[in-house]
């Protein structure tokens, strides 16, 4: 039996927090002891806890990687369960504990694709930056090949990194009156095409831009539904306002069940500009054969083939994002085909008992390069 201490910082329920939950689902529990340290108020506890595994929660690391007092508690709970792995998603100060205190495999999730400042790709910054992770850590996850590329990019080995894709748990499909009646409630005409975009409310996930795609279709039968929360969430309403959208346009706010909107929508959408690494929405989506519409930053290409489960835009370009679902909404033969085609490359990439099995065998091999053995 392989003991894994995984850390994690999300108070709220982010896309690590996601991850996490589809792989305690699948996760083999005759080889593998998982326990949670996680923020006490972390929306995570209850879930996790309602799955059968035990949680610890902590004092320090709410959605903050580093904070004074951390790394003390953290090698605390270390010394107490006794891993043999300890896995930390977002946390520097896991990291570090977890180094301090000897524990010999150390792996950290890298979950997001960004632009590195250009000094951390650069002599000396890149080699510093470099040292410490490759000091800190004894395997690293990208879950998108845009992360990979940043880690490398800022000194990473790569011959330590691992590529592993998020996958999910198909979502229950509703039946044709339970999505009828679904859209009734929300005042959503048969006629309407509906189009999702379901992210944290931070400027990088483009919201402001799907606004202004919103405002070029105001006279098509289109209702966009925003599922999510975040830091622009006023700012983003008031603009709706502005703009003259208000039936257009739905908040939904925080949501932990997002099968119903997710099975009334009929296009996906991902506005991403600055971190986008492989999107659980989307992936949740095409599991129902949601064709998507999608910028082309980050971990969005490696997940959207175009022509095939969908189109993929230029970053910041409402009216490419506006055209391409004109497109969509009046070409039912492209439509069927984009949807058959986001059915497929789900059930060939992104399910989540696919990426449970690898991250199972990363584990194993990490176990085993520690004991010499070759496997």
């Amino acid at each position: 039996m392989i003991k894994v201490l995984t850390i994690m910082t999300d108070a709220t329920l982010g896309g690590a927090g996601r991850v996490l939950l589809q792989v305690l689902r699948c996760l083999d529990r005759s080889r593998f002891d998982m326990v949670v340290a996680a923020p006490s108020e972390s929306a995570l506890i209850p879930l996790v806890e309602e799955l059968g595994y035990r949680v610890i929660a902590t004092e320090k690391g709410h959605d903050r990687s580093y904070e004074r007092g951390a790394v003390r508690e953290y090698k605390q709970i270390i010394r107490a369960e006794k891993p043999d792995i300890v896995h930390t998603h977002s946390s520097l100060a896991g990291k570090l504990a977890a180094w301090q205190a000897g524990v010999k495999s150390r792996i950290y999730t890298r979950h997001c694709v960004f632009d590195p400042p250009r000094r951390l790709t650069r002599f000396p910054f890149r080699q510093l930056n470099g040292l410490a992770d490759n000091i800190l850590s004894t395997a690293i996850i990208a879950v998108a090949y845009a992360a990979r590329d940043n880690l490398t990019d800022t000194g990473i080995d790569p011959k330590k990194i691992t590529v592993i894709i998020n996958g999910v748990e198909p979502l229950r499909a509703l039946s044709p009156e339970e999505k009828l009646r679904f859209r009734q409630e929300l005042g959503i005409a048969p006629e309407e095409t509906v189009c999702l975009l379901s992210a944290r409310m931070e400027p990088y996930k483009g919201h402001a831009y799907l606004l202004e795609t919103a405002r070029l279709l105001k006279d098509k039968p289109i209702r966009f539904i925003l599922m999510g929360d975040g830091s622009c969430r006023e700012e983003l309403e008031r603009s709706v306002r502005d703009f003259g959208l208000e039936e257009k346009v739905l908040f939904t706010g925080f949501l932990l069940d997002v099968v119903p909107y997710c099975n009334i929508c009929d296009i996906v959408l991902n506005c991403s500009y600055g971190t986008e690494a492989s999107s659980i929405a989307l992936a949740e989506c095409m599991s129902l054969g949601k064709p998507a519409v999608v910028t082309d930053f980050g971990g969005n290409p490696y997940m959207i083939t175009e022509g095939v489960n969908g189109t993929i835009v230029p970053q910041k370009d409402p009216e490419a994002m506006a055209e391409a679902i004109r497109r969509l909404t009046g070409d039912p033969a492209l439509y069927d085909r984009l949807s058959a085609g986001a059915l497929a490359e789900y059930q060939k990439k992104f399910n989540a008992r696919a990426m449970t099995a690898q991250l199972e065998a990363l584990y194993e091999q990490q176990i085993h390069s520690r004991k010499g053995i070759k496997k």
